[in-house]
Formats: C-alpha cells, structure tokens, sequence
C-alpha cells in the first residue's frame, strides 16, 4: 500500500484528507500537533515541524507522496509575519527540497488558494493561466495571499526543474466544510442564525465576489491527483502550468449572498421555527467592491473537471444546507 504523508494534516483540509485517503493508502500526518478529526487519528502521526528541513526528510522517509498543507492564516499571520514567512515559505522549500531529494517520493501537491488572483476588479475568464494579484485584496489578506503566491510559485519552479517528480497544485476555493475554521464568513453565518442572532455582514465588503468549494470535492480532487501521480499518469512537459489545477463552484458568491443562503438553509432545517434576520454592520470603511462585481467573473474548472474526473462540483447552497442540517440535528440530539 502507497504511503501519502500530509504536512499540515492537523488542521481542517488535512485532516479531513486524512480520513478520505485512509480507506485507500497508509497516510502519515507531519505536524506539531494531532488532529482534532478524531477519525483522522488512526493515520500514523509524526511530530514534525516544517521550519526544520532535516526533520522534514527525516518524517518523510519512505513515503510515496506527500500533500502539503501547511500555512499560517489570517489572522495570525498579519500578527507573526516572521512566522508566516517561516511556515508558508521557507517550509514549503524544505518540503520541495525533501522531495527531490528522496528517493521513493514520486511528487507532492500543494493546497493552493484562488486568493492569488486577488478580490477586486476580476474580469473575464478565470482559469490556471489567470495570473497573481495579491495586492487586489483586502489589507488583511495580503500578507496571505502574498505567502500563497510564493508557495505557488516555489512549488512550480520545482515542477520546472524536475526530470522524473511532479510537483503539483490544487488552487482551492475557500473551503466549506463543518469543521471549517471558526472565524470563517459562512461558520460565522451559522453559528449566529442558530443563536437566534443576526447574520451581520460588513457594509464595506457585503459585495465582495467569493470562490467556494465543498471538502469533499477537494478530497476527490487530490485522491484523483494522487492517483494518477502514484500510477505515474502525468507526463513531465517542462511546463509547470500542466499540474495545476483551479477547484473551486465555478459560481461566485458575494458575502451578502452567502449570508442569504445560510438564512434560507437555517429557515429550512428548522421547518420554519427559526427565521433568521441579516443587517448589515456600517464600518464607516469605502465599500470596495458593487452588486455586479460577482457577475464580470468567468470562471473555467474545465481543466479539474476532464483531468480530474470532477463530473460536478458541490454548489455553496447545498453544502451550506448539509452542515446546517447536521448543527440543527446536533443540537436536538
């Protein structure tokens, strides 16, 4: 059985990968602590700090492939800026640096974001060759969307290099799932309509155009990536831009939109016993984005749908209607 290490795997992608690709390979989770995904546990675990290049390729001996999905987020990383240039980027070398040197390794994956692309002023078709602008986005995100794009581009320079390893990338949406981070836009949403409290987005971002995606879409896409890579499938070109993928609901979402949607799905788990109101919270800050931001964006997932076998992606309302269900039957429970 292939052996797939997670760098990262403690945390929400990476543990749910964990629990996916387990019922199909050996999966070995490298991080500085043990997932919260209690499934997630019957991986092997190796304690593992990406900032340390020879523990690195120490806890990678003898695996197949690894994904990599380490990262120091917003908020944190606008408050540990050296931190995050450790993790996100030097640990990204370390891992890419592990990998060619290893020899079992046939590759790794990086979990990328569709925030290289930035937030503000999409227009046209977004596709792999969409390019960086990680100055369009809002001040919080741009030291991420920045640490993202260097991760992107390590990891493509790698790809580049290599004669025989694929060095690829699944550029995400933002992820929805019910063991999302807390602090995330649609949690938020939830937590507050079940409280019987009102959904408060920002007036200043309310129309801000949003990519999501469903875990479980992420998890088919990086099992069929890793099959495939495993399987030794892809063919080396010289030309990186080939292992990269956009996964993402072609649709855009505005911050208000999903706000509507979380309403609707609350309204409904609950057969109409909770009635979620949403007001806007006036920042006092200009509003960067219009109403018809959402509607100037193209987005092309043809390449993840064909190479990846993704026949459908997951829409937002249906993934946000699936872990309200789940919270409303939790809470009877």
């Amino acid at each position: 059985m292939d052996t797939i290490a997670i760098a990262g795997g403690s945390g929400f992608v990476g543990s749910v990968l964990a629990q996916q690709l387990g019922g199909s390979y050996h999966v070995r989770i490298l991080d500085l602590k043990r997932p919260l995904n209690q499934q997630a546990n019957h991986a092997e675990f190796v304690e593992c700090d990406v900032r340390n290049s020879s523990a690195v390729e120490k806890a990678l001996e003898g695996a197949d492939l690894v994904i990599h999905t380490s990262i120091v987020q917003i908020p944190q990383i606008n408050d540990a800026k050296r931190l995050g240039f450790e993790v996100n980027v030097q640990g990204t070398m370390n891992v890419c640096e592990a990998v060619r040197k290893s020899p079992t390794l046939k590759g790794m994956i990086l979990t990328g974001t569709w925030h290289t692309i930035g937030e503000r002023n999409i227009i046209g078709v977004v596709d792999e060759k969409f390019g960086f602008r990680p100055d369009m986005v809002e001040d919080r995100a741009r030291l991420y969307a920045l640490s993202k794009m260097a991760q992107d581009a390590i990891v493509r320079l790698y790809d580049e290099d290599s004669q025989d390893k694929v060095f690829g990338i699944i550029r995400m949406g933002t992820v929805l799932g019910e063991h999302m981070p807390e602090k995330t836009a649609a949690n938020l949403f939830i937590e507050q309509a079940l409280r019987g409290e009102p959904l408060t987005p920002y007036d200043h971002s309310m129309y801000r155009p949003m990519l999501y995606v469903d875990v479980q879409d992420i998890c088919k896409a990086f099992e069929s990536f890793a099959r495939k890579i495993l399987a030794g499938e892809i063919v080396k070109s010289g030309d990186s831009l080939m292992h990269i993928f956009n996964v993402y609901y072609p649709k855009p979402v505005t911050i208000l939109g999903l706000a509507g949607i979380v309403k609707k799905s609350v309204t409904k788990c609950t057969k109409g016993k909770m009635k979620p109101k949403i007001r806007i919270v006036k920042t006092g800050q200009r509003r960067l984005f219009a109403a018809r931001d959402k509607d100037k964006i193209k987005v092309d997932i043809s390449k993840a749908t064909k190479l990846l076998s993704l026949k459908s992606m997951t829409s937002p309302t249906k993934v946000i209607e699936r872990i309200v269900e789940g919270r409303v039957q939790s809470r009877i429970s």
